[in-house]
């Protein structure tokens, strides 16, 4: 019985104001559930016995496997990061119990810890200067890091806006895989002068 999730399931907002977290969020939703239900497909054919499912259940693994990579790649652009309460981290990491006791413990302790990687704070700011730029030509990559950049400087460095521009082009890729029709929009705003002058 398998059941299909919404963004809201997670506490994301579906917004029409907000379009990258509303792809990103209905993206990791659809992820989600289609991991559950490869999980479940996955434990329900290892209760069979013949040699022709242990096929079936490694090729079930390796779409779990792509499943779970999205969803962790997802949850880095739209959660920001925390740790969980053991409470909470039981109750979700609970769903993938036919995995076994020892998995459900690993995943339980994995949501308890931070991830490395680039502060979350700079991801969402990316969010934000690719979604002011997508609302209008004339909103210029400089206007969006006068706009959004954290630095704490009321000029700008060059490095500033270096860094918006690589967190963008870090976001257009993710968005090209799960909400290409926005990245669509955002390069008929501002399309590559490297592609226009060839």
């Amino acid at each position: 019985m398998s059941l299909r999730l919404q963004p809201s399931d997670f506490w994301l907002a579906n917004d029409p104001k907000r379009p990258v977290p509303s792809a990103l969020g209905r993206a990791y939703a659809e992820n989600v559930s289609d991991l559950a239900a490869v999980v479940e497909q996955a434990a329900a054919l290892t209760r069979a016995s013949d040699s022709k499912t242990e096929e079936d259940v490694k090729r079930l693994l390796e779409e779990a496997k792509r499943l779970a990579k999205n969803v962790a790649e997802l949850s880095r652009w739209i959660k920001l990061p925390k740790t969980l309460s053991i409470e909470d981290a039981t109750r979700q990491a609970e769903a993938f119990r036919e995995l076994g006791d020892e998995w459900v413990q690993k995943l339980r302790h994995s949501m308890q810890k931070l991830s490395e990687g680039k502060p979350a704070r700079r991801r969402q700011s990316h969010i934000l200067a690719f979604e002011f730029m997508l609302q209008s030509k004339n909103n210029s990559l400089g206007e969006a890091t006068k706009k959004f950049c954290s630095c704490g400087n009321k000029n700008h460095h060059t490095k500033c806006s270096g860094r918006f521009k690589t967190g963008i082009r870090v976001l257009k890729k993710v968005l090209r895989k799960y909400a290409p029709d926005l990245v669509i929009q955002y390069d008929l705003l501002h399309p590559d002068r490297k592609t226009i002058r060839s």
